[in-house]
């Protein structure tokens, strides 16, 4: 069994840069076809080059952009330097606040549930140990069904900048538990992720 680590360091490498805006995410395009400078939301990119990448296992490098109605094409194989994520205005409100790792364990296992039924995700928080895990780690564990990549893709936003590489902030996320609504960042340094 493999163990690939995602850190908070490994999001300013090109390979999870396009990882860090998750599907459907508004932007703003600022790229070098001036004619679509404006809002978008963002897809992973479908040419041929990247699905061919993705297939091989890579990580998408590319986004293809869609109308804000999410149909619309706009340009496609756009660095993840040509757009900025709009935040909406209920993120603004939260932007200081933090979720607890266990919380942050307990959406993720949703979100992972959600984006492929019918395969059982273990996902657990990191303990002071012998293995060297912080309180503040996950481990994933899965068998069969979808690839490290495939994974990734729904793991990376709780590790993603938003806006620069020096401006170092996490997707917010929004997680009821126990009657009680989190909202904030995720207090999250890595992801183990393990396809067994």
């Amino acid at each position: 069994m493999n163990d690939t680590v995602i850190t908070i360091a490994d999001i300013t490498a090109p390979a999870y840069r396009a990882l860090r805006l998750p599907p459907g995410t508004v932007v703003d395009y600022r790229g070098s076809v001036t004619d679509a400078h404006g809002t978008w939301t963002v897809q992973p990119c479908a040419c041929a080059g990247c699905a061919a990448g993705v297939l091989l296992g890579r990580s998408a490098t590319r986004y293809q952009l869609r109308g804000t109605d999410g149909r619309t094409p706009g340009p496609g194989h756009v660095r993840h330097t040509s757009v900025v994520p709009v935040m909406s205005e209920e993120e603004r409100n939260y932007a200081g606040s933090h979720i607890s790792t266990r919380v942050t364990a307990i959406h993720l296992r949703r979100v992972l549930r959600a984006a492929f039924p019918g395969v059982k995700f273990s996902v657990r928080c990191g303990r002071r140990d012998a293995k060297g895990l912080t309180p503040y780690e996950i481990t994933v564990t899965w068998s069969g069904g979808p690839t490290r990549t495939a994974v990734a893709t729904v793991t990376s936003p709780l590790l993603a900048t938003y806006g620069t590489a020096e401006e170092r902030r996490a997707r917010r996320i929004s997680v009821t538990t126990g009657g009680r609504t989190h909202n904030g960042s995720p207090s999250v340094y890595a992801i183990h992720l393990r396809r067994r």
